[in-house]
């Protein structure tokens, strides 16, 4: 579905990632995991035509996306669910939404899906005309999730989802994502919460200053020595080791 070779990228002319190489399979949950400023965000946004790759490639379904304009990767069938979540907050709710649809033009679909959203949503449609800046944290990123969803992606991004949200907000969220992922949506997780992001990964890269370290299976990288001393902590190690 997503192929990275040998991408470089970064701002004006200071690379921050170099040389990495991601696959994410066509139906896979993959997490990329590492400290803040690692360049996680960074390849997101190259992979979405927002940050400018300086070499390398970045292919989706086997085209060569690398230098397209981000509106032709959303086309193509990424949407990116950016950290911070970002919702319009002087827009409501539906309008919001609505955005994320934008591409679809006047898909007669659109409103069937956005009943799909307020489905796995609920607390969406109790709030559709409200402002979206009125909305908690994690009602804030359940709007993010679905403005995305919106557009019907074949590959979803994910950027810091847990970011400042309470712990039992965060388990619906990562609830979520699993679903989603399950029901046949690609999803590419970027999370410095490595315990949540391994425990709905299938695949997980580790990157630090702007490079790929190592790469395994979730269930691996969740047992690994080097993981869980730099972010699983002491408790998943005594566990580890039970």
């Amino acid at each position: 579905m997503l192929e990275l070779t040998k991408v470089t990228s970064g701002y004006g002319s200071v690379a921050a990632v170099e040389d990495i190489d991601i696959t994410v399979p066509a139906g896979a949950c993959v997490c990329l995991i590492g400290a803040n400023g690692a360049g996680k965000t960074t390849t997101l946004l190259t992979i979405c035509g927002l940050v400018r790759a300086f070499s390398g490639t970045v292919r989706i379904e086997g085209r060569d996306m690398t230098a397209r304009p981000a509106d032709r990767i959303v086309r193509a069938g990424v949407s990116l669910v950016p950290e911070g979540r970002r919702v319009v907050a002087s827009m409501s709710v539906e309008d919001n939404l609505k955005v994320g649809a934008y591409v679809r033009g006047g898909d007669p679909a659109i409103a069937d899906d956005m009943e799909l959203i307020y489905t796995r949503f609920p607390r969406l449609k109790e709030r559709r005309f409200q402002y979206a800046g009125s909305l908690s944290g994690g009602e804030q990123q359940m709007l993010a999730m679905g403005r995305a969803l919106m557009a019907r992606p074949k590959l979803l991004l994910l950027d810091e989802p847990s970011m400042g949200l309470a712990p039992h907000v965060v388990n619906d969220i990562f609830a979520t994502i699993a679903d989603i992922n399950a029901k046949g949506t690609t999803v590419l997780l970027v999370e410095q919460n490595a315990r949540k992001a391994l425990s709905v990964a299938s695949y997980g890269y580790v990157m630090e200053h702007g490079r790929i370290l190592f790469a395994d299976t979730a269930e691996a990288l969740a047992r690994d020595p080097r993981v869980i001393a730099a972010y699983l902590g002491m408790r998943a190690a005594e566990t580890a080791h039970a």
